[in-house]
């Protein structure tokens, strides 16, 4: 389902219940409130199933950082929303060697930093979130690794041009679609719809389907 059919969709239901039609900016905004509601509710749940998995695995992206000797590592990717691993590498005998990090609450870090037996080393540190883009290890030093997090999907775009002052014309080289597999596509839409007081059923769902199939009926959407 691309980004103008998604539309139709919405402006078909939106209509059919209150009379009027979403303008372009509109629909954008609820698709994309859809989306990330969609993504709330199965990213905790990431590693629960292997469906869930391939869901979010879109937008999963992975950073590699060296740390200067304050063992701060910062995230520079300004869509970054999840973490899902932090791993250090390092060399032992020309081998190397990779050390998943342990995310630790600021109430227990005083205990693992004290502790000797489980001693926290150069080799097998911890980490701590200080800010919202920000790892702090411990102990102190430079470290190489990269990390792993999931990123915040894409905002819709339907590009389209005007001609003869009123009627628009859908550009779908220009657009950008959602990246969502899509079998994903009917739950978005549900929930960008349920975020404006519309609630459907998965019977109305399939309704409309045939009803495009019989007519192939185009709702009327505008700037």
């Amino acid at each position: 389902m691309n980004i103008s059919e998604a539309f139709d969709f919405l402006n078909f239901w939106i209509n059919k219940n209150t009379g009027a039609w979403y303008t372009i900016s509109e629909l954008t905004e609820i698709v994309d409130r859809g989306q990330m509601s969609l993504y709330e509710d199965l990213q905790p749940k990431y590693a629960t199933s292997q469906r869930i998995k391939d869901a979010l695995s879109v937008f999963k992206e992975k950073e590699n950082f060296t740390t200067q000797v304050s063992g701060n590592v910062i995230i520079s990717d300004s869509r970054y929303l999840n973490l899902l691993d932090i791993q250090i590498y390092f060399q032992i005998s020309n081998r190397t060697v990779y050390y998943p990090l342990e995310i630790l609450n600021e109430d227990v870090r005083a205990d693992r930093l004290n502790s000797q037996l489980d001693p926290v080393t150069v080799t097998s540190p911890i980490a701590e979130q200080v800010a919202a883009k920000t790892f702090r290890l411990y102990p102190a030093s430079q470290y190489n690794g990269n990390i792993t997090f999931l990123r915040r999907p894409i905002k819709p775009v339907f590009a389209y041009t005007i001609i003869s002052g009123r009627v628009i014309v859908y550009d779908n080289a220009n657009s950008t679609q959602l990246e969502w597999n899509e079998t994903w596509h009917n739950a978005i839409l549900i929930k960008a719809l349920s975020s404006i007081g519309i609630n459907l059923t998965d019977g109305e769902v399939s309704q409309y389907a045939e009803l495009k199939s019989q007519s192939n009926y185009q709702t009327v959407n505008m700037v």
